[in-house]
């Protein structure tokens, strides 16, 4: 019987054979930090764990010493200003062991880091702060602009910049970790002791906080095993272009590959075609994770012959990828691809595995070993292979997160009955295999990003000229689907291009650049359901209508 947290254990090389004699292993003390790092520095201190990329060459190579030393430096300079078990720390940075570091150093504090995507914009950022009451933010210096008076939150008692000082923060990252502290060690963590708070996309609402437990970094090891085909292997070296804001980049990539003993590359430049290439090819990447968003644009410029690549598996998932994309994939780069699924709340629940087995075209994969996954019907009962229903997973599994911070109501609606609801439809197959038919909600899947269209309708309610709106996904070949937006004016207004425009960038500003509304129609009336809710089934069947008269008119 197979005990361990990893899958790849004796001589057990078939899912079946796998998934009939898996048993968790959870330990009553657990913590992340040390799993991924102390031991690590102890026992083999010299080696790689962060290769921060330079594009002119001057790669820098932080070893598991290294980032032990460094995150002990950022935990005492936490303790120095106040930070205690339990306290909320936000991170607002790009890729980097500073960024790591921090994770790092909450961690052995007990504290719960929170990691914020630094696209957001002001309102974005302010209210995720607000919402968990975070005492400190460590961010860049636009991160610290953002946050200047009036917009600073109540609870932040100090900005901490990894740069030049920026006015209305305290001090800078330098002397953080130079300053005296109390020495730190690393706290007796059980592991279901909270860890890191990971907010949703607004679906349903308001953003919601994902609070998540140091067994989290275990429940996601034999999904991370299973996505990069039997990981890890000798020579593996893990990337993905991805901030390390999200779910599926720092907990699905980062910390298992660490936890095994593997170094991860970190990229500061924004994603482009030829410098993944680069990245790829200069530091002997084996296993990225590449959204179908960034495979997509990759297919559109394929790389130089004569590049060498040292790919095997890459993971890839968020939305479907077109057969033919995931075929050049294959033949162009050289190595297998596998689509994940899951949510904050409860993710890497699916997974295909190339070296256990073909994921038919249209599935996900096969429920990750370990897992307890079941499909039900609006009453709740278990649905029959092939018919479809909700996506539901047991609920203690260690995947699944503790709660929604400050939401207990929310929980109970998501976690009931002993499993946790997805709000996904989907069916397992006769074989096995998860199929993903679509959101049970009006979740927008654009780019790679998962966006609430209550969010985005907020922001534009925030406008002066905006009296009523919905928001809604198109589909759309390039990016999955796009944002778009039915606008009710107010009186005085007047549509325009240059009033769309506005209110493009309004929403770039207020939220994230993602979220901007590439579609915007202005309308006299939205269709809405007798209680008043718009009727986004409706509006988005007529902004389809719409779209097709444009493409036949003379």
């Amino acid at each position: 019987m197979l005990t361990d947290p990893t899958i790849i254990s004796g001589t057990i090389r078939s899912y079946e054979g796998l998934a009939q004699e898996y048993r968790w292993r959870i330990p009553e003390r657990f913590n992340i930090a040390e799993a991924i790092c102390g031991r690590h520095a102890r026992e083999r201190p010299d080696d790689p764990s962060i290769i921060e990329d330079d594009p002119g060459g001057g790669h820098r190579v932080i070893s598991f010493a290294g980032l032990e030393v460094l995150s002990d430096r950022v935990a005492s300079g936490l303790a120095r200003l106040g930070i205690v078990r339990g306290d909320r720390v936000a991170v607002t940075l790009e890729q980097g062991v500073d960024t790591l570091a921090v994770h790092l150093a909450c961690f052995k504090l007990g504290a719960i880091s929170v990691p914020i995507a630094s696209l957001y914009g002001t309102q974005g950022l302010a209210y995720r702060i607000d919402d968990c009451g975070a005492r400190i933010i460590i961010t860049d210096s636009v991160g610290a602009a953002k946050l200047a008076s009036p917009n600073r939150p109540t609870s932040l008692e100090h900005i901490v910049v990894a740069g030049d000082l920026h006015p209305g923060s305290s001090l800078t990252f330098t002397e953080l970790t130079s300053a005296g502290g109390p020495e730190v060690g690393c706290a007796d963590t059980a592991a279901d002791d909270p860890a890191m708070l990971f907010y949703t996309s607004g679906t349903t609402g308001p953003a919601k906080g994902a609070l998540h437990a140091h067994r989290v970094l275990i429940g996601h090891l034999p999904g991370f095993q299973m996505v990069f085909d039997l990981a890890p292997r000798r020579g593996d070296v893990f990337w993905t272009p991805s901030a390390w804001s999200w779910v599926a980049s720092l907990v699905e990539l980062v910390l298992p590959a660490l936890y095994f003993g593997h170094p991860v590359v970190a990229t500061s430049e924004r994603f482009s075609i030829q410098g993944a290439y680069r990245v790829l090819a200069e530091h002997g990447v084996t296993c990225p994770f590449l959204a179908p968003a960034a495979l997509r644009r990759m297919r559109t410029e394929p790389p130089d012959p004569a590049t060498r690549f040292s790919l095997r598996a890459i993971m890839t998932g968020g939305e479907a990828s077109p057969p033919e994309v995931l075929e050049w994939t294959r033949r162009t780069l050289g190595a297998t691809v596998n689509d994940i699924y899951g949510q904050t709340e409860a993710n890497h629940i699916a997974s295909g595995c190339s070296a256990l087995f073909e994921t038919p075209h249209g599935a996900i994969g096969r429920p990750v070993v370990g897992r307890r996954t079941r499909i039900v019907d609006a009453e709740g009962k278990e649905s029959d292979p092939g018919r479809s229903g909700e996506i539901t997973l047991w609920k203690d599994d260690p995947i699944v997160m503790l709660g929604y911070w400050g939401r207990p109501e929310k929980t109970e609606e998501k976690i009931a009955d002993g499993w946790i609801r997805t709000g996904d439809a989907g069916y397992l197959d006769e074989r096995g295999f998860l199929h993903f038919q679509g959101r049970l909600d009006d979740m927008i899947m654009a780019g790679g990003y998962r966006l609430g269209p209550e969010e985005i309708e907020g922001a534009l309610l925030a406008h002066d000229a905006v009296m009523e709106v919905g928001v809604v996904g198109l589909p759309d070949p390039e990016r999955g689907e796009i944002v778009a937006a039915c606008v009710r004016l107010k009186s005085g207004f007047e549509p325009s291009d240059l009033l769309a425009n506005e209110l493009q960038n309004f929403v770039v500003q207020r939220l994230a650049a993602h979220a901007r509304p590439r579609r915007v129609e202005f309308v006299q009336s939205l269709p809405a359901t007798s209680s008043g809710k718009t009727q986004r089934a409706a509006l988005r069947r007529l902004l389809l209508e719409n779209r097709q008269s444009e493409k036949l008119a003379p």
